[in-house]
């Protein structure tokens, strides 16, 4: 079977983005979608005639159910808006880095100061010293751990924003109620193998593209 293509992301320290596109794969590892009433006019159209409608006629013949898949792999590979949330989440994680490697510049340098000063100070200048040296070390733990709650809010979010465009999409494309079942591909997943017959695939994809690129163009021109 194809639609093996895979995103590579990169990693930085101590900020490390975890594989935005297996998040969403995990969450959408069987995506069903129950069919509308019939009579509806639909935002995709598949040729009608074609050799994918007759098989996928014939097991409708013999299960009563009509099923369609995609391969998840290849809208995670391909589809824009993710793309896009990726790029973002490498961006955020760069812009973290350098926060906290010039807070850590700025601790340093005055920890040297202090250290310079160390053999003139008297006990309660020490102690005076050690304590700040203390609080800033308690500043940048703290400040590390508010980036990564930040960075963790925005990946769930883009996750749910995914998810949620994906849904929309299948609900309208499946708006005529054409097929009862749409599954998701995942390699290793529970869905070991099927006819390409009832690959949806690039459909979905060039339909997902497409509305992405429209929304793009509006908030463009707005």
């Amino acid at each position: 079977m194809h639609g093996d293509t895979a995103m590579k992301t990169k990693t930085r320290n101590p900020m490390k983005i975890r594989m935005i596109k297996n998040l969403f794969a995990a969450a959408m590892l069987l995506a069903t979608v129950v069919a509308c009433d019939g009579g509806k006019d639909t935002a995709v159209q598949s040729q009608e005639g074609s050799p994918k409608d007759t098989l996928q006629a014939s097991n409708q013949a013999a299960t009563g159910v009509r099923i369609a898949f995609i391969y998840g792999d290849s809208i995670n590979a391909s589809y824009q808006f993710l793309l896009d949330a990726e790029a973002e989440l490498e961006r955020e994680s760069k812009l973290i880095d350098d926060r906290i490697r010039r807070k850590y510049e700025r601790a340093e340098k005055r920890a040297a100061e202090l250290q310079k000063e160390a053999p003139t100070m008297g006990q309660l200048e020490m102690q005076e010293a050690q304590f700040e040296l203390q609080d800033l070390q308690i500043e940048i733990q703290e400040f590390q751990e508010k980036l990564a709650r930040d960075f963790r809010k925005r990946e769930v979010e883009l996750q749910k924003d995914y998810l949620k465009r994906v849904n929309e999409f299948l609900e309208e494309y499946n708006s005529d109620g054409r097929y009862d079942i749409i599954m998701n591909f995942q390699p290793g997943g529970n869905l070991l193998w099927m006819s390409d017959s009832f690959d949806i695939t690039a459909d979905v994809l060039a339909g997902l593209n497409a509305r992405y690129k429209r929304e793009l163009a509006e908030k463009s021109g707005s």
